[in-house]
């Protein structure tokens, strides 16, 4: 049997917290059976706190992560940063700087994640197809995770992606996306302005 954390570890040199029976409950690919998918999704979308997440911001977190109706295999690892934009000003005589807070940036998001064949030796094409499919994609992305949604991100742009292997495993492939949240602007015009 495949350890996923070992995984995790041998591709990305990190442990993630584990999601709630990450090695016991069944993974979430696109495969499984639409009844699964749907009340997966009806878990997550609603305000389902039946599950402890133990650290929420900057610590990678293995969780169920959807774009654009697609759930990413074996619970990826999850990596939210965010930060504010201050304009600092030095003022004569004044020991530091006046501080002026201007907005909140965009959180950055990084996504991590193995894709395995679980059925055979080869090479998983068909998933790896559709995460090249997403992040070449033009646009905004539709995002379900609770991560997500305890942040207000239902939305992220990608920004670029790494596909990489993962030495000795032919079956299994290590990829990231690295992504910024983002939101619809709608743009009103106006004649003769």
């Amino acid at each position: 049997m495949i350890s996923l954390k070992d995984l995790y570890y041998k591709a990305f040199g990190v442990r993630g917290s584990t999601y709630p029976d990450f090695e016991t409950k069944p993974k979430v690919k696109d495969s499984v059976a639409h009844d699964e998918i749907d009340t997966y999704a009806t878990s997550i979308d609603q305000d389902d706190e039946s599950y402890e997440i133990k650290s929420i911001f900057g610590t990678q977190i293995h969780m169920p992560v959807k774009i654009d109706n697609y759930w990413l295999p074996n619970e990826p690892l999850v990596t939210l940063t965010g930060g504010k934009n201050i304009v600092k000003t030095v003022v004569a005589g004044l020991e530091g700087t006046v501080k002026e807070e201007i907005s909140t940036n965009d959180y950055m998001i990084v996504i991590k994640g193995i894709i395995t064949n679980e059925q055979s030796d080869d090479y998983p094409e068909e998933d790896v197809a559709k995460i090249r499919e997403i992040c070449e994609a033009s646009g905004m992305h539709d995002v379900v995770n609770k991560l997500f949604r305890i942040f207000g991100i239902n939305n992220i742009v990608i920004e670029s992606y790494n596909i990489f292997g993962i030495a000795g495993h032919q079956s299994q492939q290590a990829y990231q996306i690295n992504a910024w949240s983002d939101r619809p602007v709608e743009l009103i015009l106006r004649e003769g302005v």
